[in-house]
């Protein structure tokens, strides 16, 4: 299953104010593992919330990547690896700082 991350307004009628990222099951192994958690659990809370676990959780996977490649999925086929949650996660940090005030949805 994927999810797409995305943020809409706080106030009615939520219109979505950053437009997200992709991120599939793939990477729940590695994110329940981090400080940010897996990102399904992220849904309906705000942006400004995330950002410093996010933050927490990129200095993890950059510092010793290692130490998470046992919770890939596949990283031969490049399915759940520690370079794209990694990635994920950048995007999710730069949309959070951009619009703090969001509400993250998960869809």
């Amino acid at each position: 299953m994927s999810y797409w991350i995305s943020l809409v307004d706080a106030e009615p009628p939520h219109d979505e104010i950053w437009e997200g990222v992709h991120c599939s099951w793939n990477y729940s192994n590695i994110m329940d593992h981090l400080p940010c958690g897996w990102a399904r659990d992220w849904q309906g809370k705000q942006a400004k919330d995330m950002i410093k676990p996010i933050w927490a959780s990129m200095a993890f996977l950059t510092s010793d990547p290692k130490d998470f490649r046992k919770f890939e999925v596949d990283h031969e086929k490049g399915l759940g690896t520690v370079e794209v949650c990694n990635s994920i996660l950048k995007e999710c940090f730069d949309g959070f700082s951009k619009c703090p005030e969001g509400i993250i949805r998960i869809d």
